[in-house]
């Protein structure tokens, strides 16, 4: 299910825009907020608290941003995504009491994230329910959002047409409808809770009419995200055939991909962005080991130098992180305001969870941790769980009403903390692994719930 949401948060973030040499301001009031500040998402999972004065007003400055990127105003419950690009000059008012539909923008930038705004009113009207629909039903109504969102492009009024927004949004919109149908598949049985289904004859021949091997495709996000989704679903269907012939077989489904990857993306450069975002993402979750064959063919595939480039800097960066590396040092404050820090417990084995109160899946592994700790209480190791909770308030409440074990600390800056960027942390629950040394021993370390994370400790204490 999650994967299958996340998907389709992708789906409606997909943006690109024009790269300028200067960064971006944003102004504005937001009304009707009695608390008096927002949040402000932006890549990479980075979060900031925008406060306002007296009269409501506020400003964000992104001076140091150097490409376009998704962001999103935050507000209890309510959210909207919108763009900002190095250049843009834009002006944001909202009314909290009409959050879905206050958002106005004027300033350089406006026509873009006015047409983002229209297009998520959309989008917003769409409810996972359609994946219930039966597949010609479903067409109808795929087709029929294309045909809306073309009629909302063709009609905004565009300050520069030659804007690389302008020139690839119709390659967006062309790809999301694709991402929709080629899903249809998977997501249909999941949410209408059917078994062994099979989509009717002819309803993918849409695939005939979309071209995955164009160069000018290879930029847009859509067509990204698209590529990714039937390389992987193409290397599935090939490995249910393998178990279909041997149950005893065990496919590599990312062997597989590589392979049909290979196959059909005929077109260097698509082939290439391919690679990269597979490596890049396999990057973030598994050892870089476990994707050394994916960015071995990146390497030997990709012939444009900045993707090259950005990826090497990646790359560099998850190296610094390996086993065996010295570990970067952290801090954070306990219950009583005392530093505490990673290399006061050198000589042990120091075991990290990265955390927050907010988190389903943090929770969850809570038992399993304090078990965890009472089992290994007196061997040379240490427990710290790391909150990265804005509220600081909801830490302090939440600690000691669970009877929280081990060390307990707070960081500065929740997702903005140094922790989390010099462990590149994208997502909580993390768990963390280091020696008595100080040295890493993974940054990717196996949650308390999995039993290979007592394995690891009988092998080491």
């Amino acid at each position: 299910m999650k994967k299958i949401l996340f998907l389709l948060a992708v789906s409606a973030l997909a943006f690109s825009c024009t790269e300028q040499k200067n960064g971006a301001v944003i102004t504005g009031k937001a009304d009707n907020l009695a608390d008096g500040f927002f949040i402000l998402g932006g890549p990479g999972g980075s979060r900031d608290t925008v406060k306002l004065d007296d009269k409501g007003n506020f400003k964000i400055d992104l001076s140091d941003i150097t490409e376009s990127g998704n962001y999103y105003v935050l507000s209890g419950n309510d959210h909207q995504f919108f763009q900002v690009a190095p250049g843009m000059k834009l002006e944001l008012n909202f009314d909290k009491s009409n959050f879905a539909t206050s958002f106005k923008f004027t300033g350089k930038g406006s026509d873009i994230n006015n047409y983002v705004i229209e297009k998520s009113k959309v989008k917003g009207n769409q409810d996972y329910e359609f994946f219930k629909l039966e597949a010609d039903r479903f067409r109808v109504k795929i087709d029929s959002l294309l045909a809306v969102y073309q009629g909302i492009l063709r009609s905004t009024q565009k300050d520069d047409a030659t804007d690389a927004f302008w020139t690839t949004e119709e390659t967006e919109l062309l790809f999301d409808w694709a991402n929709q149908l080629y899903m249809f598949q998977f997501y249909h049985p999941y949410f209408a809770q059917l078994t062994d289904y099979k989509v009717p004859e002819g309803f993918m021949d849409f695939m005939k009419d979309v071209n995955i091997n164009n160069p000018a495709y290879v930029k847009s996000q859509q067509y990204q995200s698209f590529i990714s989704q039937y390389i992987n679903g193409e290397a599935s269907e090939r490995a249910k055939a393998i178990t279909a012939a041997d149950s005893t077989a065990k496919p590599d489904e990312g062997k597989l991909a590589l392979e049909v990857a290979k196959e059909k993306l005929t077109e260097p450069a698509a082939l290439s962005v391919y690679l990269y975002n597979t490596a890049s993402d396999g990057m973030q979750w598994k050892d870089l080991s476990e994707v050394q064959t994916t960015i071995d063919l990146f390497r030997a595939t990709c012939k444009d130098q900045e993707m090259i480039a950005k990826f090497d800097k990646t790359y560099n960066e998850w190296k610094r992180l390996e086993k065996g590396q010295p570990a970067f040092d952290f801090s954070g404050k306990d219950m009583q305001g005392n530093t505490v820090k990673l290399s006061d417990f050198k000589g042990k084995y120091v075991y990290v969870d990265v955390w927050a109160t907010w988190c389903g899946p943090c929770k969850y592994e809570i038992p399993y941790l304090d078990t965890l700790e009472t089992d290994y209480h007196g061997r040379n190791v240490v427990f710290i769980s790391y909150s990265i909770d804005e509220d600081h308030a909801a830490w302090m409440k939440f600690v000691p009403e669970k009877n929280l074990q081990g060390v307990q600390i707070i960081g500065e800056k929740a997702w903005e903390s140094q922790l989390c960027k010099d462990y590149k942390i994208r997502g909580v629950p993390t768990f963390m692994f280091f020696d008595p040394e100080g040295k890493i021993i993974s940054v990717k370390m196996t949650r308390p719930s999995d039993k290979k994370t007592r394995e690891t400790f009988d092998s080491l204490f």
